[in-house]
């Protein structure tokens, strides 16, 4: 009894449960490990961060490290694909069939017959916005990463709870971490008028998803199966009017054709994914399209329920085959060395390479981990770009003066690995020319950067590129 006394008295609970927890954690590894859509710097990086930074480390990785999302998909799926997808197949594409692994990247074929127009700034975005939830009869599907509860999210808001109130069936699905500031119940007035709003839940503990690091970028809204609006903006004020200065510089395209139905079925995946509703109401969600436009599309809905990183893949096959010329807008630019490799190529070759960035972006340290790269693309001959009224928010390719490349998706290890994303790649002379023309528009607000100017920064910007620069192997 006395031995047995003493060793209980010995016994700290303390550092039972701490030997526990330790041991959880180091068995975080070989998860790490097995995370194949991982860079080798990330996982050596959380590796190091589970092994010095007890308990601390293995909580970080468990809530921001995992990548994977293993989603549900819908149980009819071949007739959810036929109805999304065929009538993509309706009309050739020229030029993309001289791309053919575009199809075999993303999954799904490109489509001709397209029409598109190019919407270059916050007003005209949100008066077609507006303009086509006015118009829908049938059905009007939204997804956003942002929607904020201010002047821009109330009136987008009530335009929908009014198109509820007539009959529209109206859905919203929001990344909850993107819409922090937003609560459910600002949506209380469209649901009591009938229409529907889900969260996509990347972090659901009750669903066994526990992934803060996830989230949900894409932009998309649908229209009758018909149109689609699709690209960079987000719902609120810094896009429309502005708050603190001018509106954030970002580019959205409206689009009507075949690829309507293909973007169409991303959303009713996502939705799938959220709620649990399968929308498969055939002809009333998907259909037959309008084929008389000159607009070739491929749709890039990339992602981290998919080991082939599409959206990364995609731009290396554009900046593959490009030839002549290549324009760049992105607020947030930290690629992966394949990406950056690939670009240094196409500047030795001949390529004249521009790339335009946010002077200041809204997150402080992306501003100097894209400095950071300006040292590896200035001296190949890449001219770079500052724009200096706002937040420039665009995310757009211009190549060759032909083809484009638009969505959601960033210049950054996190849109070409981690989120959501969904971009558009499009064939068309007339709308690269009205892209090119909007660059145009925004050099007259830009500064260069040169090697003489780049290499006389200030000592604190080089300090904080040191410091800043190793968070993007972290995602």
């Amino acid at each position: 009894m006395c031995a047995m006394g003493f060793l209980s008295a010995e016994v700290d609970p303390w550092a039972v449960l701490g030997s526990v927890l330790l041991l959880l954690q180091w068995a975080m590894i070989p998860h790490l490990l097995g995370q194949r859509n991982k860079s080798p710097n990330a996982t050596l990086a959380w590796l190091w961060a589970i092994l010095l930074f007890p308990m601390v480390g293995g909580v970080a990785y468990f809530l921001l490290g995992s990548e994977r999302v293993y989603r549900r998909r819908l149980k009819v799926v071949r007739d959810f694909e036929s109805r999304s997808h065929r009538p993509g197949m309706a009309v050739p594409c020229p030029h993309f069939a001289q791309v053919p692994e575009m199809e075999r990247i993303n999954g799904m074929p490109p489509t001709g017959g397209n029409q598109a127009e190019l919407l270059g700034d916050g007003p005209s975005f949100f008066a077609a916005l507006l303009r086509v939830i006015a118009e829908a009869e049938h059905h009007l599907h939204l997804e956003f990463y942002i929607w904020a509860a201010d002047a821009a999210g109330c009136r987008v808001r009530d335009a929908l709870v009014a198109a509820a109130r007539r009959g529209v069936e109206v859905r919203v699905l929001l990344d909850e971490i993107g819409s922090l500031g937003t609560r459910r119940a600002f949506f209380g007035s469209l649901e009591e008028a009938g229409g529907h709003f889900s969260w996509f839940h990347t972090f659901s503990p009750w669903r066994g998803r526990l992934n803060l690091n996830l989230r949900n970028h894409r932009k998309l809204v649908i229209a009758d199966g018909v149109q689609a609006l699709t690209g960079g903006m987000n719902i609120a004020d810094d896009y429309w009017t502005g708050c603190k200065g001018p509106p954030y510089r970002d580019v959205h395209l409206l689009v009507v054709g075949p690829v309507v139905g293909q973007l169409a079925g991303v959303f009713a995946e996502d939705w799938y994914f959220a709620s649990g509703e399968a929308l498969l109401g055939g002809e009333a969600y998907y259909p037959a399209p309008w084929t008389g436009g000159d607009v070739e599309m491929q749709v890039v809905p990339g992602g981290p329920d998919n080991d082939l990183n599409e959206i990364q893949l995609s731009v290396l096959v554009m900046l593959q085959r490009c030839q002549r010329s290549l324009r760049l807008m992105t607020p947030y630019f930290a690629p992966e060395e394949a990406v950056l490799s690939a670009i240094q190529l196409a500047a030795m070759r001949g390529v004249a390479i521009e790339l335009m960035v946010p002077a200041r972006g809204d997150h402080l340290y992306l501003t100097h981990v894209t400095r950071s790269y300006y040292e590896r693309l200035l001296p190949f001959g890449v001219r770079i770009f500052e724009y200096q009224p706002s937040l420039l928010h665009a995310k757009v390719g211009i190549i060759d003066g032909h083809s484009a490349l638009c969505g959601s998706a960033n210049f950054d290890v996190r849109s070409l690995r981690i989120n959501f994303e969904l971009n558009l790649v499009l064939y068309s002379p007339r709308l690269a020319a009205e892209l090119d023309e909007l660059f145009e528009v925004n050099l007259r607000d830009c500064e260069e950067v040169t090697l003489p100017s780049y290499a006389a920064r200030p000592f604190r910007h080089r300090l904080m590129e040191v410091l800043f620069r190793p968070l993007t192997s972290t995602l």
